[in-house]
């Protein structure tokens, strides 16, 4: 009978915890909104031009870490991911995410100067959130549509869906047809080229 007694109590332990854990998540649009207003406060130190390394570093960073790049990167390589080693896994992971950092921030960088990011509505189901947003720029608007997940506790990005346009499945499309003709290790060494592209781009 202690026994039963004792299971009981550590399931109704277990169960508040877990209804703790999923009531501390913030308001996703909230979530986004602050971390807005703080990337606001970065690129205002230097309104126009390209930002002093440090400023860039920072922004970057600040940007970057709200994505859950393991999950946007099992996405976008698709049925070949679960063909690929855990260290395979861990190399594609590494230099897409670096890809994915460095067009963010060219592209974030003009939403932050160009316009306000409005986020018009959230759709929460569990740990899985959708927020839906516009970015009025100077010579058009953007619409961009956030895919969120629960990590650890906090809300983290794992796709973009800009104008209708998913990055996971755009990526996805784009490294099945490669692989049809080339094989993985191929695809690697591409993907390295990119990212050394878009580095000396930005020097």
């Amino acid at each position: 009978m202690r026994g039963l007694v004792r299971f009981a109590w550590l399931s109704v332990l277990c169960l508040s915890l877990r209804t703790a854990a999923a009531v501390e998540l913030p308001d996703p649009i909230v979530y986004l909104q602050g971390r807005d207003a703080q990337a606001q406060t970065i690129v205002k130190q230097a309104p126009t031009g390209p930002l002093p390394p440090a400023l860039r570093q920072q922004l970057d960073n600040h940007i970057n870490e709200v994505f859950d790049f393991s999950e946007l990167s099992r996405l976008s390589l698709g049925s070949e991911w679960d063909k690929r080693s855990a260290a395979e896994r861990q190399r594609f992971v590494e230099v897409f995410a670096a890809i994915i950092r460095e067009k963010n921030y060219t592209s974030f960088l003009r939403y932050y100067r160009e316009g306000k990011i409005t986020y018009k509505e959230k759709k929460v189901e569990g740990e899985r959130a959708t927020v839906q947003a516009v970015v009025p720029l100077k010579q058009e608007q953007v619409a961009i549509g956030y895919l969120l997940r629960a990590t650890q506790g906090q809300w983290r990005v794992y796709d973009l869906v800009i104008d209708g346009a998913s990055t996971a499945d755009g990526y996805q499309r784009q490294y099945s047809r490669y692989l049809q003709k080339h094989t993985y290790e191929q695809l690697i060494q591409q993907l390295g080229k990119q990212l050394d592209s878009l580095r000396q781009a930005k020097n």
